[in-house]
């Protein structure tokens, strides 16, 4: 046989294999493929039916309990869960949509990590009898952003798009911001150290000059501290929380730093310190009329005066729930702030270089 013909010979038989390969694929590609492209994996899940929420990640469970219209998280005692991040999962979640039909084999599924020891995450909405509703578990990425994924009742693995990035601790869950006063509306703060000794602060109206209640000190004057010890309450989150009486042990809070307000409001930190951190009981008091009224004779500036009033009120009224019952522990620069001792806060003051007049000429007249 001719080299020619030995040329076609090979040239049909790579064509042939080519062939036998496609057939293969085919034959054993997942039925129904084309009717799952680019659609909702999760049909049908009404959020007002889950009364709970387990997300799993490296085996490290997070648990979310409805109760009310609001979820807690389990894991902090059963401390609120910000109804933002409970939304964004649900959203995020059902939001998934499938491209493509990889497999219905569960042999396949440790390789595209879909099954609950190797998942990436597993997010599982159950009902009132703490059953699953819906489980979705997400397996391997690819270089593109998609995903491996697969509800957890089924054995089919779809390549998804639209994929949430599930967050993987109790406190992602929880709204850490304590407290967040505006500037011009803070008039004083009192801070009392563990020995009794108490120094005030005192900020003037529109202005951002700082003074010290009853004077300064011969020689003295406010150093850059004073600044952060007064501004400290206008941005307040903490780092953890715990239900009170199962903080940590040797707890004393005898430290407190009281904000004023302009609104006739008054927010108060008792503050403790125990092996290097720091935490803080919280609550608020509203000290102006507790019968505020609106009436039809008053001007614009006394309803708006009331209407200030009225909201101060029930943000006291909802900083005490949210803190009733609760410890929490504050970063540590913040807590500093907050329980700045009167030395931190003074400096002494450099005396002028004194103006000497020239030495006269001799020579001179």
């Amino acid at each position: 046989m001719s080299s020619k013909n030995l040329s076609k010979l090979a040239v049909v038989a790579a064509i042939m294999v080519v062939a036998a390969v496609i057939v293969h694929l085919v034959i054993n590609r997942p039925a129904h493929t084309t009717n799952q492209l680019r659609t909702y994996l999760i049909q049908g899940l009404d959020p007002d039916k889950v009364a709970g929420i387990v997300i799993s990640v490296n085996n490290k469970p997070i648990h979310l309990q409805r109760q009310g219209k609001t979820f807690v998280v389990s894991e902090k005692k059963d401390y609120p869960a910000t109804t933002d991040r409970i939304n964004e999962l649900f959203t995020e979640t059902l939001d998934i949509k499938t491209k493509e039909l990889v497999t219905d084999k569960p042999e396949n599924h440790p390789d595209l990590k879909v099954t609950p020891d190797k998942a990436q995450s597993i997010v599982e909405f159950l009902d009132s009898d703490q059953n699953t509703i819906i489980g979705v578990v997400i397996g391997k990425r690819t270089e593109s952003g998609d995903a491996y994924i697969r509800l957890a009742d089924s054995d089919r693995v779809y390549l998804c798009q639209n994929i949430p990035w599930v967050r993987t601790s109790p406190l992602d869950y929880i709204d850490q911001k304590l407290v967040s006063i505006k500037r011009e509306d803070i008039i004083s703060v009192t801070v009392t150290d563990a020995n009794g000794i108490t120094y005030t602060l005192e900020s003037k109206p529109n202005s951002n000059d700082i003074t010290l209640a009853g004077g300064l000190p011969q020689g003295k004057k406010l150093s850059p501290h004073s600044t952060s010890v007064l501004t400290a309450p206008t941005s307040i989150r903490f780092d953890d929380v715990f239900k009170a009486g199962s903080e940590p042990d040797n707890l004393t809070f005898d430290r407190t730093y009281i904000c004023r307000l302009n609104n006739s409001s008054e927010y108060i930190f008792k503050l403790a310190k125990a092996d290097y951190k720091n935490y803080a009981e919280c609550s608020a008091v509203f000290t102006g009329t507790q019968e505020i009224s609106l009436n039809r004779k008053d001007s614009d500036e006394e309803l708006k005066k009331k209407e200030a009033q009225l909201l101060a009120r029930d943000a006291v009224d909802k900083f005490n729930a949210k803190c009733k019952g609760w410890i929490f522990e504050l970063p540590k620069w913040k807590a500093d702030n907050l329980t700045k001792p009167l030395d931190d806060i003074l400096e002494d003051i450099k005396p002028e270089q004194e103006k000497t007049e020239p030495a006269a000429d001799a020579d001179s007249p």
